[in-house]
């Protein structure tokens, strides 16, 4: 019982579930007013679709490729992925009742990825690149529509820009797997474009990132302060050709979350239950006060005072 449990636990890998369930609580906080329950909801839902995706992982890469030990039998993969994908159905029936058909769809999309990613999706080069950035995208939409109970074209324009951005870190990475991957017949990007080419695939990307914000600030769809997210998306790109392979990953990373907070002030811009809480967290600090004052005065003050935001 113990290895069994053991091996479920294998499969949690909190450095790709982390960041799933604050993408949900990031698209929940853009909304003008939170539903804590249904935001709590929504996580654990897209929380258990990762972790169906990566049971499918465990199983196809143990038992089906023998690419590494699985820490499962057949049969207990087999019960533990129809266990999670009930409990994702469930999730999904529940915020259909509490928050409407965009929330549960976004569920039941990222449950397709999951059952999908192996042994399909991760066997060619353009899913295997954009299917976890998509996902991303997904949980931030799926997380604000499940508060606001619909979408704007300014989460939908971040949610873009997001995937495109975290599909050239996904390159990036992938470029260290290369040698691997070739061995196994993964028919990634590097594995079939060269190092070179996939550095460039990346660039282009991170440039792709950067036309989404663009437009999205040209056409008014996000405001004018959105024009800062062009640096840390500038800096992806720059540092994929100029430093190591494994070094550009983690600058990017870093450039990941400069990009992504950027957008969040830009878009809530005052309004959003996000910069609520921020206050409240920071009451006694300058920027706290410097949240508060902006909040009491109004959007109007922010539109004045735009750089206040990155406060």
């Amino acid at each position: 019982m113990s290895r069994y449990i053991a091996g479920l636990l294998a499969h949690v890998r909190p450095v790709f579930m982390l960041p799933v369930v604050a993408t949900s609580i990031c698209g929940a906080l853009l909304a003008p007013s939170v539903s804590a329950s249904i935001a709590a909801q929504h996580a654990g839902a897209v929380a258990t679709t990762l972790f169906v995706a990566h049971l499918r992982d465990g199983f196809v890469d143990g038992h089906v490729r023998g690419e590494e030990t699985p820490p499962l039998s057949v049969a207990a993969y087999r019960w533990a992925t129809a266990i999670s994908v009930v409990v994702a159905l469930a999730l999904a029936s529940s915020l259909m009742l509490t928050a409407g058909l965009l929330a549960a769809s976004s569920v039941l999309a990222l449950l397709c990825l999951a059952l999908l990613h192996a042994p399909y999706l991760d066997k060619h080069p353009v899913p295997v690149t954009v299917d976890y950035p998509l996902g991303i995208a997904i949980t931030l939409c799926g997380g604000f529509a499940a508060q606001a109970g619909g979408l704007t074209a300014g989460v939908l324009a971040v949610a873009a820009g997001v995937a495109a951005l975290l599909s050239g870190i996904k390159v990036g990475i992938d470029r260290l797997d290369a040698a691997f991957d070739a061995t196994v017949g993964k028919r990634t990007v590097p594995v079939i474009a060269s190092e070179t080419g996939a550095t460039w695939v990346a660039v282009g990307c991170f440039a792709a990132a950067a036309l989404v914000v663009l437009g999205a600030v040209s056409t008014g769809i996000l405001p004018r302060r959105a024009a800062i997210a062009l640096l840390p998306a500038a800096g992806c790109a720059v540092a994929t050709p100029a430093v190591a392979p494994r070094w550009a990953v983690r600058i990017q990373m870093g450039f990941s979350y400069a990009f992504v907070g950027v957008l969040f002030v830009a878009l809530c811009n005052g309004r959003c239950h996000g910069w609520t809480i921020l206050g409240r967290l920071l009451p006694a600090s300058p920027v706290g006060q410097v949240q508060l004052y902006l909040v009491g005065r109004g959007p109007e003050l922010v539109e004045h005072f735009p750089f206040t935001t990155l406060l």
